[in-house]
């Protein structure tokens, strides 16, 4: 896997559209999805709750951030990330990364996802306690 357990994914705004409105052409499955992700939560609590193996449901929420429709934000981040960057060991003899990281786009979104993933967040810190 390339996203640690605790790495939050959340729905963008584009993908709060997409669910009122599909346009995107999404798989069954992606659809699925998105709809599950109507709050932010960690890959772990996540795939606890879906009946996609841990493997397939990163690969369903990677295609999702590709599309700007999820956006994820790793343990220590300052701020969510809507394209993903998989960051694959180098290949012997090589210099530079595998897979080039893919760039960010539609940064307007980016305040609204922090948001929502700060209230994610103090939602479940407010339940734990």
């Amino acid at each position: 896997m390339y996203y640690e357990p605790d790495t939050v994914w959340g729905r963008t705004i584009d993908g709060d559209r997409e669910v009122d409105a599909p346009r995107s052409g999404l798989s069954l499955t992606q659809r699925r999805v998105l709809k599950r992700l109507e709050t932010p939560r960690t890959f772990a609590t996540f795939a606890a709750i879906n009946r996609l193996p841990p493997p397939k449901l990163e690969h369903e929420l990677i295609a999702l951030a590709q599309l700007h429709l999820v956006a994820f934000q790793r343990p220590g981040a300052t701020r969510p990330r809507t394209a993903p960057t998989i960051d694959l060991p180098l290949s012997p003899g090589t210099t530079t990364p595998a897979v080039a990281p893919v760039p960010v786009h539609g940064e307007v979104s980016l305040p609204a996802c922090f948001a929502a993933v700060g209230l994610g967040i103090a939602a479940v810190l407010l339940i734990m306690t």
